[in-house]
């Protein structure tokens, strides 16, 4: 990594110690499934340790095309119905799994005391846009209908995602029905992709730096997932565009040394402009990929804290 970034040291050593689990994993088979193995696997130790909650389990959700497989953890000495948070993981819309986080979503359902579903989505190459935005509306109706059957209070939810996941989590509340909006009361996006612009100060900053991602490989990601035609300027895809009278109050946590640090300041100026509330923090030395590393990274941890206690203000256990 260059030295002249400002990266912490803390992000620096997890980027490398995660350059090195990569390594030791070895060759995988060759296509997709060979890279979604291996993203699993790379995430195992990453998830070792955290807290322990009441309850884990893996369900399914009925969704246009197929069951969405999710996970659900309920936190220690839950009683009574408890207020939701639903979860995209990133991924870059191609790899990732309900379980990519499970420290992080331990830490968060421990520190909040909420419920967290972390929900799956459709990938690419076998689907593209829109279909992941349509299963997290499917999610989002779900939830906000049958909840109750998980210990779910369906008038006090929140939804919110990683990167790429963070995108499927807002297009989601652009697709989802009038009844599953009014139910989502606030949202929590993480490093998230809001819009396709290759020309912010972060774009122009970083796209070169020899950081994950690059200028480049955003360019073939937004190529891949939404194509060139009008899917860039959909609401579901480009906040941008999107009516943000409509969004509830927001939490944009972003990374300093990022390409897509631009993505969620512009998202948090829409929200104010049209008089809404978005909290904007960007965490100091921090790279896109940091909200993974709360086994070594402080400021990763304080991201968690800090989607804690904006959970606690807007939808309180």
């Amino acid at each position: 990594m260059n030295e002249q970034l400002g990266i912490d040291p803390q992000m620096r050593a997890a980027s490398e110690r995660s350059e090195e689990i990569v390594r030791a994993l070895g060759p995988f088979p060759p296509g997709i499934a060979g890279v979604r193995e291996q993203a699993a696997r790379a995430r195992e130790w990453w998830n070792e340790g955290g807290p322990e909650v009441g309850r884990v389990f893996d369900a399914a959700i009925p969704g246009p095309e197929r069951d969405i497989p999710v996970r659900v953890y309920v936190p220690k000495d839950a009683s009574g119905p408890l207020p939701a948070y639903i979860y995209f993981h990133g991924g870059g819309w191609r790899v990732g799994s309900p379980g990519s986080n499970d420290r992080q979503l331990r830490e968060l359902a421990a520190a909040w005391g909420g419920i967290v579903i972390s929900a799956d989505y459709a990938h690419l190459p076998e689907q593209r846009f829109p279909a992941p935005v349509l299963e997290a509306a499917a999610v989002y109706e779900w939830v906000a209908q049958r909840g109750g059957a998980w210990g779910v209070d369906p008038r006090r939810l929140a939804f919110g995602g990683n990167s790429a996941g963070a995108n499927v989590a807002l297009g989601g509340f652009e697709a989802a029905s009038p009844s599953a909006r009014a139910a989502l009361r606030c949202g929590a996006l993480v490093v998230g992709v809001f819009d396709d612009d290759l020309d912010t100060e972060s774009m122009r900053t970083y796209g070169e730096a020899g950081l994950h991602p690059s200028r480049a490989s955003a360019r073939q990601l937004f190529e891949d997932y939404a194509g060139s035609g009008e899917s860039r300027s959909d609401p579901r895809f480009n906040a941008l565009r999107a009516d943000a009278r409509a969004w509830p109050p927001l939490f944009l946590a972003a990374a300093e040394v990022d390409v897509f640090r631009d993505s969620s300041r512009r998202v948090a100026e829409r929200a104010q402009q049209a008089g809404g509330s978005a909290e904007l923090r960007v965490y100091p030395g921090m790279t896109h990929l940091f909200f993974g590393y709360t086994r070594t990274v402080d400021r990763a941890r304080e991201c968690v804290q800090d989607v804690a206690a904006f959970l606690q203000r807007q939808v309180q256990p």
